[in-house]
């Protein structure tokens, strides 16, 4: 149902209930102007009868009201019928019987018939008129409701357009305030929604560059470190099946069994820089800590405040790696790019919540927080757990990364790879 229809309903249903009181307010009304005005001609007559004005006279008087009407009998009425009573004991519509002669009576009685259709029949002109004005009243709503309606169905058209990818046209201006506060937003959002676009564009543009760049990292690894050890050890081992000499075989066999340990520790680094494998086995706080112990040596100029309190803490594995990730994200930020002497990173969780705050004294972002993968993939990890993410960076330099974690009941990744 339209919203035209749903108003034009309610107004036609109201109206009706109206009218109809109205018309039996009016209609009672009516009755009691004419019960007044045949009361008031009754009497008349009764005087003028007291006057022992002719009969004759009575019915000339009588005969044009269209309150009286008047006939006369002949025959035989009974005693009380004939008698004159005192006025106060009379009803208000009682006919009045004037005798004539013997036998022959003058009967006024009221007559209300004339009067009723008169009130009545321009009572029904007025509602005629009044129901061909609340008509016309109701198409020129329609015509107005519909016209005002358009700006609605193009933001309508707009927003299915929007949807399936389209390029919308301008919506015109209205001249309603409401509807152009309406237009706006949506301009706005239309405007967000093509930034949106775009930063993700360039964000799988990044992302693309990151995946390449990682995966000459995992080549050049393989074949300058493990290959070229590997590459030794088939030589080594080609000299222990053919070496005659005791000391030459001792040698190759040293030699092979220090290369299988490089490549042993090779793998296991390229492993932790894939998957944190720290957590399968410990808990998040230990793994945390290791990440964060690492940094610090790693950057022993840097002046480290660490917090980390997650003894009540409800550990969830798919959760946990998302927390891991977000935390080495943002650390790996500083690192890179802050140039800062302090960092801060302060983490808790209990039984409701996760927080975690890594805060350093860099030359921070500027005006501009600039949305780069590193950025978008703490936002996609904060996403994917039901957390809020924030970056700011004040105008006294450094950058101040938060999340925040109501915990709840988490609903099944479906499988994801949330590495």
């Amino acid at each position: 149902m339209s919203g035209f229809t749903k108003i034009s309903t309610a107004i036609v249903a109201v109206f009706i209930g109206c009218f109809l009181v109205f018309t039996c307010l009016v209609y009672f009304h009516i009755q009691d102007n004419i019960e007044e005005e045949m009361t008031g001609a009754l009497n008349q007559v009764r005087e003028m009868v007291n006057l022992n004005i002719p009969v004759a006279d009575i019915e000339a008087i009588v005969e044009p009201s269209p309150h009286l009407s008047a006939h006369y009998f002949t025959g035989r009425l009974q005693a009380e019928q004939t008698s004159v009573m005192p006025t106060t004991e009379r009803t208000a519509l009682t006919p009045v019987i004037i005798p004539i002669q013997e036998n022959q009576y003058l009967i006024v009685t009221p007559f209300d018939a004339t009067e009723l259709t008169q009130n009545l029949t321009f009572f029904a002109l007025v509602a005629g008129l009044f129901f061909a004005t609340f008509v016309l009243l109701l198409f020129t709503l329609k015509v107005a409701v519909k016209q005002r309606l358009v700006p609605l169905n193009q933001l309508a058209d707009a927003l299915s357009e929007l949807r399936e990818g389209k390029e919308s046209q301008p919506l015109p201006h209205s001249d309603i305030t409401e509807m152009n506060r309406v237009l706006d937003q949506f301009k706005h959002l239309q405007n967000a929604l093509k930034s949106k676009e775009k930063q993700l564009i360039k964000i799988d543009k990044q992302l693309a560059l990151l995946q390449e760049q990682e995966r000459n990292y995992l080549a050049r690894e393989l074949h300058d470190n493990v290959g070229q050890l590997l590459t030794t050890i088939k030589a080594h081992a080609y000299i222990l099946v053919n070496a005659k000499e005791r000391s030459v075989v001792e040698l190759s066999a040293q030699k092979v069994q220090v290369m299988s340990h490089q490549i042993s520790d090779a793998i296991r680094k390229l492993t932790a820089h894939l998957h944190p494998l720290v957590l399968d086995r410990v808990s998040l706080q230990s793994s945390l800590e290791r990440l964060v112990y690492e940094q610090e040596v790693a950057q022993p100029d840097t002046q480290w405040d660490v917090s980390i309190n997650l003894k009540r803490y409800q550990e969830d594995n798919e959760r946990d790696i998302h927390l891991y990730r977000f935390a080495q994200e943002a650390i790996n930020n500083v690192i890179k790019h802050a140039k800062a002497t302090k960092v801060s990173i302060q983490i808790y969780g209990d039984t409701h919540r996760v927080s975690v705050m890594v805060k350093d004294n860099g030359r921070g972002l500027g005006n501009h927080i600039v949305e780069n993968i590193g950025m978008s993939s703490m936002r996609s990890r904060a996403r994917c757990i039901g957390a809020n993410c924030s970056v700011t960076s004040p105008d006294d330099g450094g950058v101040a990364v938060s999340l925040s974690l109501t915990l709840k009941k988490m609903p099944p990744l479906m499988g994801a790879n949330v590495a």
